[in-house]
């Protein structure tokens, strides 16, 4: 029979890591080159926005390798022809009402319904893009981003990988923009919420000599 869709996507998952972490060596190579000049440039070292940085590229490259992958073959690919969009808003709530065993009279539904899989779904789109808006918010500074990159997202499944291909692989739907930029949204305002215990990025700063400048003054 056909694999349940918890396992799909876990295969899924698992593949998009894979082949993240066959790519990151080398994007992470060619990142790093103007990244370690602008420090030496500043004679300043940040080993926590360093590290913070190279999680943050293998992350975004997870989501990239997931959401755009695998690629169709090249027979799939001749028999593409449209672009495919859905445009109706919080059509998952339809879906949800539609293919779930929720029956409201019924409280033993409950519980089977919020695990259904166009519950898990919602909540999929909603975290996928929750990492990428702390990052902007505690490492950059930035809250309008995750807007970008939920359009981007969607973009690319609209024109066929940005018309690598002649029709669309993957459906773009606008709730999949609103879900994922709602997460984005939210992993912003987490950090926001914990800005107060959380130390600056700068605090991490280390400059050459600095350590051996205060033994001196300390003498």
């Amino acid at each position: 029979g056909a694999p349940r869709w918890e396992a799909r996507i876990m295969t899924s998952l698992l593949g998009s890591i894979r082949l993240a972490a066959y790519a990151f060596p080398l994007i992470a190579a060619l990142v790093a080159v103007p990244f370690f000049d602008r420090q030496v440039r500043a004679r300043c070292f940040n080993w926590v926005r360093t590290v913070f940085g190279g999680l943050f590229l293998f992350y975004v490259l997870c989501v990239l390798a997931l959401v755009f992958f695998p690629l169709p073959d090249a027979a799939q690919a001749a028999r593409l022809s449209g672009h495919e969009i859905q445009l109706v808003p919080f059509q998952f709530v339809a879906d949800f009402l539609r293919e779930t065993p929720l029956v409201l009279s019924d409280a033993r539904t409950y519980l089977p319904a919020l695990f259904d899989r166009t519950v898990l779904q919602v909540v999929c789109n909603i975290l996928m893009l929750l990492p990428f808006g702390m990052y902007l918010r505690y490492v950059c500074g930035l809250d309008l981003g995750k807007v970008a990159f939920s359009a981007f997202i969607e973009l690319g499944q609209l024109t066929g990988l940005f018309f690598m291909f002649r029709g669309s692989y993957r459906l773009c739907d606008v709730d999949d923009l609103m879900l994922n930029t709602l997460g984005g949204l939210l992993g912003g305002e987490l950090v926001h919420a914990l800005e107060a215990y959380l130390p600056p990025l700068d605090a991490f700063d280390r400059f050459p000599g600095s350590s051996a400048l205060a033994m001196q003054r300390l003498g």
